[in-house]
C-alpha cells in the first residue's frame, strides 16, 4: 500500500513483507486487534455512506433514474446512457462544496475509496498471516493434525510439569494449522457481518445506491485522469499518483453487502461506457480525417 502523495518528496510504503515482521515480533494476537479497529472504523464510514444517500437531493434524482431506466429499458438495449449518468454527476456537483472546497459527488468517492483501502489493508494482513503461518507449518509433518501428544503421555503414565509441557505444545499445534483458517475468514466475516443492511426498513434509501455507481465511476475517471496528468507536471510530487484501486475494491463490497450486485449487473454500465468509447473514437478519427484533407486542400 502507498501513501496519498504529499508535499513532501517521502512517499511511505507497507507490503506483505513488513506485515510478517511486525507479525513476528507482536505475534499473532496483533491482527485481532487491527481487524477490530477496522471494524470500528467500518461503522464510521457506513454512517456516512447511509446519511449520504439519504439526503432528498440525492435520494430523489435516485428515483427519477429508476423510473426512468424502468420505463425504457428496452428502447435502450438494457444500458444505462453515459449521458444520464454524466447529468447526474453534473447536477450533484452543482450542490455545493464541504469545508474543504470538495463538491459532494467526490467526497462521496472518496468516502468509498477510504472503505476500499481499508479492505486492502486487511487483505494484505491475511496474505500476510497466511504467508507466516507457511513459514512456520513446513516444518511440521501433516501426522500432527491428528496426533495428539496428551492421549500418548496419558498412557504412558506421565504426569505433572511434563504433562502439562505436553498440552501445551499440542495447543501450540493446532493454533499453527488453525491459523491459516482464521485468516481466510477475515474478508469473509466482514462480508458476512454487514450483508443485508439495505434490507432494514430504516435503511429502505439505500437500495438504489446502485443507480450512483455510473455517476461515480465517471468522477473516479476525472480523478485518476487529473492525478496522471500531475505527473507530467510541474509540481509532480503533489496530487499526482499512478494507481488507486481502493474505489472499484470499495464499490464491489458494497454492492455486496447491499445485496445489489445483479441490478448493477443489469445495467450493463461497462458495456454502456464501452459504446461510448467506441463512438468518440469514430467521431475523432472523421474529425483527424477531416482536418487532414482541409490541410491537403489548402496546401494545393
Amino acid at each position: 500500500m502507498i501513501e496519498t502523495t504529499t508535499e513532501t518528496k517521502q512517499i511511505k510504503t507497507i507490503g506483505v513483507n513488513q506485515m510478517v515482521y511486525s507479525i513476528k515480533t507482536h505475534g499473532v494476537g496483533v491482527m485481532g486487534t487491527v481487524v477490530n479497529t477496522f471494524y470500528k472504523f467500518l461503522v464510521k464510514k457506513l454512517n456516512i455512506f447511509n446519511e449520504f444517500l439519504y439526503d432528498d437531493f440525492i435520494s430523489n434524482p435516485l428515483m427519477q433514474e429508476q423510473r426512468y431506466y424502468k420505463k425504457k429499458k428496452q428502447e435502450l438495449m438494457n444500458k444505462y446512457p453515459h449521458e444520464r449518468a454524466a447529468k447526474m454527476m453534473k447536477s450533484i456537483k452543482r450542490l455545493g462544496t464541504s469545508k474543504s472546497g470538495t463538491n459532494y459527488l467526490d467526497k462521496f468517492r472518496q468516502l468509498i475509496t477510504h472503505i476500499g483501502n481499508a479492505l486492502g489493508y486487511v487483505r494484505m494482513i491475511r496474505s500476510a498471516a497466511l504467508k507466516d503461518n507457511a513459514n512456520l507449518v513446513k516444518y511440521l509433518p501433516e501426522m500432527l493434525q491428528t496426533v495428539k501428544f496428551e492421549q500418548i503421555a496419558a498412557e504412558l503414565g506421565i504426569e505433572n510439569e511434563t504433562m502439562e509441557a505436553i498440552k501445551v505444545f499440542d495447543l501450540c499445534v493446532k493454533n499453527l494449522f488453525k491459523q491459516a483458517d482464521d485468516a481466510g475468514d477475515y474478508l469473509r466475516m466482514i462480508v458476512q457481518n454487514f450483508e443485508g443492511i439495505g434490507k432494514q426498513e430504516n435503511t429502505k434509501h439505500l437500495r438504489l445506491f446502485y443507480l450512483m455507481v455510473p455517476p461515480l465511476t465517471l468522477s473516479f475517471v476525472e480523478h485518476v485522469q487529473k492525478g496522471k496528468e500531475k505527473l507530467i507536471g510541474k509540481n509532480q510530487n503533489v496530487g499526482a499518483f499512478i494507481s488507486d484501486d481502493g474505489f472499484s475494491l470499495g464499490i464491489a463490497y458494497l454492492l455486496k453487502i447491499l445485496g445489489q450486485t445483479d441490478r448493477f449487473s443489469n445495467l450493463n454500465w461497462f458495456e454502456s461506457m464501452k459504446d461510448k468509447i467506441a463512438r468518440d473514437r469514430v467521431e475523432a478519427e472523421l474529425k483527424a480525417k477531416k482536418s487532414a484533407e482541409e490541410q491537403t486542400y489548402g496546401y494545393a
